[in-house]
């Protein structure tokens, strides 16, 4: 008896299946019991030459509960019913070997195997009747695979729809991530730019006040020449001190005055040395204290320079960033 959705029915009509066809099977019931065990231990002994089923079988179960579920299953096809449950069992039997990794070529390739035995062991045993009873246990097995189809289609499909939607949660955080970055790059960039900007006007600077610490030696030197000049002014005063203070001397009484200048002039003058001794030393500690300050500004430019590039390694960098964000974005969309 046939009991299921009219969509259902018209599968069943499809391939030629009957309650007349459901009647022969269950009217040769004690035949399949009493074939049962010769046929199942004939059709695991031609699978058993298969490495690769063999592999399934010893990973999810063993032979001995598997001939025991395919006895079960070959006495269900003499039930002489088929209704939603049915259907229903048998889908969950080609969703469970789809999950384990049977692929339909060995599982269709399995009712051919099925087919010839029970082809063989029938004809021998019901020599009047088994004709008729292969005819229907055909059209059952043809019903049967088209549902093991069904159930191996709906395990793609719904690992193909479990993919999509990972897929799309995936593209959906890089969405996130992409807008939040993209908000980073902004600030980024705007600050390595700016960054770029003080960087060269600082080497401007730098470089600036360098030249100025170069004017200001070349004056310093300058001041040293005129110091120089001072000392052998002071030389040649002192000389003519001593010479005047000599003069003096020999005129006696009439150089007295004489020689009070003398002794001013070559007081003047040395004098005028220690200034310009004075004078050199503060020079020369300011020459060291420039040579310091131009030595840091120079580090101080070439760090600023460096700033720089870095700074505008930087913008590169962004901008890279910038096109993988665009390239994610379309990749979404």
């Amino acid at each position: 008896m046939i009991q299921v959705s009219p969509e259902r029915m018209r599968q069943i009509n499809f391939v030629g299946l009957t309650d007349e066809d459901l009647a022969v099977l269950h009217n040769c019931q004690e035949a399949f019991a009493q074939v049962a065990g010769e046929v199942v231990d004939r059709f695991y002994d031609r699978i058993g030459v298969e490495p690769e089923l063999n592999a399934i079988i010893t990973k999810f179960s063993s032979i001995d509960r598997l001939k025991q579920t395919m006895r079960v299953y070959w006495m269900s096809l003499t039930a002489g019913k088929i209704d939603e449950q049915f259907i229903e069992n048998r889908l969950k039997v080609g969703v469970v070997h789809s999950r384990i990794g049977l692929n339909t070529d060995w599982y269709l390739g399995a009712y051919t195997i099925y087919l010839d035995l029970a082809t063989q062991v029938f004809k021998r045993i019901l020599p009047e009747q088994w004709t008729r009873l292969i005819f229907s246990l055909t059209k059952m097995f043809n019903f049967d695979s088209q549902l093991v189809l069904e159930a191996y289609l709906k395990v793609e499909h719904d690992q193909i729809k479990k993919l999509a939607d990972e897929r799309q949660a995936v593209l959906g955080s890089i969405t996130q991530v992409v807008q939040e970055l993209a908000g980073m790059m902004v600030e980024l960039d705007n600050g390595a730019r700016s960054i770029a900007s003080s960087a060269v006007k600082t080497a401007e600077s730098q470089d600036s006040a360098n030249r100025i610490l170069g004017e200001l030696m070349a004056h310093v030197d300058n001041i040293g020449e005129v110091g120089s000049i001072i000392r052998n002014v002071a030389d040649q005063t002192h000389l003519l001190g001593l010479n005047a203070a000599i003069e003096a001397a020999r005129a006696g009484e009439h150089g007295r005055g004489f020689e009070v200048v003398a002794n001013e002039v070559r007081k003047l003058a040395a004098s005028s040395r220690e200034a310009m001794g004075s004078i050199e030393e503060r020079l020369e500690q300011i020459e060291e204290k420039v040579a310091h300050v131009r030595k840091v500004a120079e580090q101080s430019s070439a760090q600023a320079r460096d700033q720089a590039a870095r700074s505008q390694e930087l913008a590169a960098f962004v901008e890279t960033i910038e096109r993988v964000m665009k390239d994610l974005r379309e990749l979404h969309d």
